[in-house]
């Protein structure tokens, strides 16, 4: 029981260290950037989407969460912010017809505007079905805004906005945290945000 108490010992001072080197790694002006985008949409009445796989699908249903509904408790009006990880029939669809690399944009056409935002989330940057997402908000006159990791990948390639924190090692766990620490920084300073706050 010991020695199992020392290897955890040493597994938990190894992840948080991790995972605080991601925290340093954020780049703050580019975390700006995507605070005021969502501003922007928010005043201009546009969509932001949200998408990502596994455990970044689960991000993506959280960030509606905040964003979408937490934001009553602070502001006159709510945003409109979509997950596009919560529709099962859809995606199942999508997949079935068409490809799974096609579920997060078939569920943008018709629907997707430009000014709209579309926010992919993916630790590796390769998932095709985020970057076909990316690159059709690019192509409709929307904002394409990529949070990743590792190396970046493709996803940061088409990104207009990308917030990336290099992960090399590869670790799933700290990137996906990152990602939900981010959603809580940015839901927990528009709070404070007199521009969001009062508009109505």
């Amino acid at each position: 029981m010991q020695n199992r108490k020392q290897t955890l010992q040493q597994h938990f001072v190894e992840y948080r260290k991790n995972l605080l080197n991601l925290i340093d790694s954020i780049d703050i002006d580019i975390l700006e950037k995507i605070v005021a985008r969502f501003i922007q949409a928010h005043k201009e009445g546009k969509t932001v989407y949200v998408c990502g796989n596994g455990g970044s699908a689960a991000t993506s249903s959280h960030w509606q969460v905040d964003f979408g509904f937490f934001v009553r408790y602070f502001s006159k009006k709510r945003m409109k912010f979509r997950s596009l990880t919560d529709q099962v029939p859809m995606i199942t669809a999508i997949g079935n017809d068409h490809s799974y690399e096609d579920i997060f944009v078939d569920q943008m056409i018709d629907n997707f505007e430009s000014g709209d935002v579309l926010v992919a989330i993916s630790a590796s940057g390769n998932s095709m079905n985020v970057v076909k997402a990316a690159e059709y908000a690019n192509k409709m006159g929307g904002t394409s805004i990529g949070l990743v990791g590792f190396k970046g990948g493709k996803l940061k390639e088409v990104s207009q906005i990308c917030l990336f924190t290099p992960n090399p090692e590869k670790q799933y766990g700290p990137i996906e945290d990152l990602h939900m620490i981010l959603d809580h920084i940015m839901v927990s300073y528009l709070a404070k945000d007199e521009e969001f706050n009062n508009f109505s």
